[in-house]
Order: C-alpha cells, then sequence, then structure tokens
C-alpha cells in the first residue's frame, strides 16, 4: 500500500526508479540534475517536490545528496481527495508538476520522517493514510493555512484526523476525541479552530457529510443503508443534516449527479 525509502547516490538515467505503487512523489532535499520524463526533462534543485503521473518510467540523470521516493496506491489517493475538494487536489497527479518548499522544507522532512516510523511502528492503514494526505496537502500548497504551524502542532493534527477519520462513522461528541487526543475538551476545541480554522463540531460534521457525499454519488446503497452507516439513528436525520451541508436535497444532488 506504501513503500517509503530514502534515496542517495549518483544516478544515471538508463536506470529507472523502481514504483511499488502508481502514486508517486520525488522530494529532492539535496541534489542536482534531471528528472527524465517522456514529457521532457526536469530540473532538480534542493527542497523541491515532484508529483509525478502514472504513466511513463522515472529516470534521474543526477547526484543525489538525500531525498526521498514515496509511492502509494490509489486509494489513499483517494482518501485524500476526500478531504481536499479543491479541483486541483483532483488534478495534482494528472500531469507532472512540482512545488518549491523552500522556507517550509524542515517540516516537510519532519513529516516524512515521522511517516517512515510509522511505517516502520506498523501502524493502522487509516492511520497511514492521513499521514499521506497531510504530507501531499502541506507539500503541494492546497493546505497552505498550515503553513504557520509548527511540526510539533501538524503532528497533532495528523493524531487529530487519524482518530476522526477511524471513529467518524460512530462518535458525534467533541469529548471522545478530547480523550483521544489527551487533552481537555476546550483545550482541543481551541487548538482546532486556531490551527484549522473551523470549530470541532464543524470538522466531525463535514467529514460525516463528505462521506455521505461520496456515498450518494454512486448506486451501491439506498438512502437508508447510507444512513445506517453513517450513524444515523433514523434516515430524516441524513436528509436534514446533508440540506444544511449541501445546500440542497438529497434528491437534488442525485438529479444533478444524473443518478
Amino acid at each position: 500500500m506504501i513503500q517509503l525509502e530514502s534515496i542517495s547516490g549518483t544516478f544515471k538515467r538508463e536506470r529507472a526508479l523502481q514504483a511499488i505503487f502508481p502514486i508517486r512523489v520525488l522530494v529532492i532535499k539535496e541534489g542536482r540534475g534531471w528528472l527524465c520524463m517522456n514529457s521532457g526533462d526536469y530540473k532538480l534543485r534542493d527542497a523541491r517536490v515532484f508529483f509525478i503521473p502514472e504513466e511513463g518510467l522515472v529516470r534521474l540523470d543526477a547526484q543525489i545528496e538525500a531525498g526521498y521516493w514515496l509511492t502509494f496506491t490509489n486509494s489513499l489517493y483517494t482518501d485524500f481527495l476526500l478531504q481536499h475538494l479543491d479541483p486541483l487536489a483532483k488534478t495534482l497527479f494528472l500531469k507532472l508538476s512540482y512545488e518549491d518548499l523552500d522556507g517550509e522544507s524542515t517540516k516537510a522532512y519532519g513529516l516524512l520522517d515521522q511517516l517512515q516510523r510509522d511505517i516502520e511502528a506498523n501502524k493502522d492503514l487509516p492511520f497511514l493514510s492521513q499521514s499521506i494526505s497531510l504530507f501531499l496537502g502541506y507539500a503541494s500548497g492546497l493546505d497552505g493555512y498550515l503553513a504557520a504551524s509548527s511540526l510539533d502542532e501538524l503532528q497533532q493534527i495528523l493524531r487529530f484526523r487519524a482518530i476522526l477519520e477511524q471513529f467518524y462513522k460512530s462518535e458525534r461528541y467533541g469529548e471522545f476525541y478530547a480523550q483521544g487526543m489527551g487533552m481537555g475538551i476546550q483545550k482541543l476545541k481551541n487548538f482546532v479552530l486556531r490551527v484549522l480554522g473551523k470549530s470541532l463540531s464543524s470538522l466531525i460534521r463535514d467529514r460525516v457529510m463528505r462521506e455521505a457525499e461520496h456515498l450518494l454519488s454512486h448506486n451501491d446503497y439506498t438512502i437508508d443503508e447510507i444512513a445506517e452507516i453513517l450513524g444515523f439513528e433514523q434516515t430524516k436525520h441524513l436528509y436534514y443534516n446533508f440540506k444544511r451541508y449541501k445546500g440542497m436535497s438529497i434528491v437534488q444532488f442525485k438529479k444533478a449527479k444524473g443518478i
């Protein structure tokens, strides 16, 4: 599902980097040379992150002092998209693109180092998925509001998101998440409002509704089944909450989707 390795040394374009999984990210911490793709050659520089499309071999003609090679499955990318509704998120790997971390590089490397430790510690997949999503959002600039956060705060955000991802279908009260974070409820409320810019209750509700929107976009489940999956005691509660969140009824939403 995920492979992350540190890379260094001299690379020749005759030999491609091995990609275990289709979604590929190359992070150049220190290095010079070229990333060679079918679409052309792209210059390497320190603190540059490449988001590489599925098609085409990845070759380097370079001297790398330090870098990271991250590959993961499409399902983990889907988890990222569920949290990032910005159209730019959907096109992040559509063609080769890159971002320069510059002054924010230390925190990005810290997130990758933490991801490596979590992989080695056999953390569960939902947690690792949140770790990847946080890194992608931060490194691509889609989560630009996190730029002012310290590495410790980013790790706290990761922990909160991982707990939320695991329990949002069954736990609606902030006290549960505060206990999981080892914080008092008011401290957690203040933290997420300051760092993420939303109230704790809004973050919980938004995650439930994003999943509702995802499930309603397919014909795999009836609306009653979706309400049960998402922990609503009655289907009418799903109807009510979805209209408040989306500004349209479920019937209108499905009609607009052509379902």
